[in-house]
């Protein structure tokens, strides 16, 4: 995996949702396999890369994961406690707002880019929204 080309996303992600925290996950053995993200103060990679080992992510224990598997569809949620469809995962990172993009090859979401705010509420516009998926779309071969 090339962290140039995730790095190169990951910056033209944040400029579109002004968001500091990204990330790249794929989707393996069932569960959630954190490839790369932003090196940020609220979030390390370490720490969140042991995080994941540590506390790991199946989609068959995630309702969100599953939707998005099975729709193929981003999620975007602006407030992470007031939204039902909100994950563990999520307030065990801190998470406050979440847009889950996945990355479909071959009619398969091989992954998803997480799109985060943490300690703050965002609330995802429309138009941040489609500038993300389509970016997340023009990247996809590359990851």
């Amino acid at each position: 995996m090339a962290y140039d080309i995730l790095d190169e996303l990951f910056e033209k992600i944040s400029k579109v949702t002004s968001l500091k925290d990204v990330a790249y996950h794929q989707i393996k053995e069932g569960k959630l396999n954190p490839i790369h993200k932003t090196s940020t103060d609220t979030l390390s990679i370490d720490k969140w890369k042991s995080g994941h080992y540590g506390n790991p992510v199946y989609i068959k224990d995630t309702f969100i994961l599953q939707e998005i598997v099975r729709t193929k569809d981003y999620v975007a949620i602006s407030d992470t406690k007031n939204d039902t469809r909100s994950s563990e995962a999520f307030f065990f990172f801190g998470l406050d707002s979440n847009l889950i993009i996945p990355v479909i090859k071959n009619d398969e979401v091989e992954g998803i880019v997480c799109t985060v705010s943490i300690n703050e509420v965002h609330t995802f516009t429309q138009e941040e929204i489609d500038e993300c998926v389509k970016l997340v779309n023009d990247y996809k071969d590359k990851l």
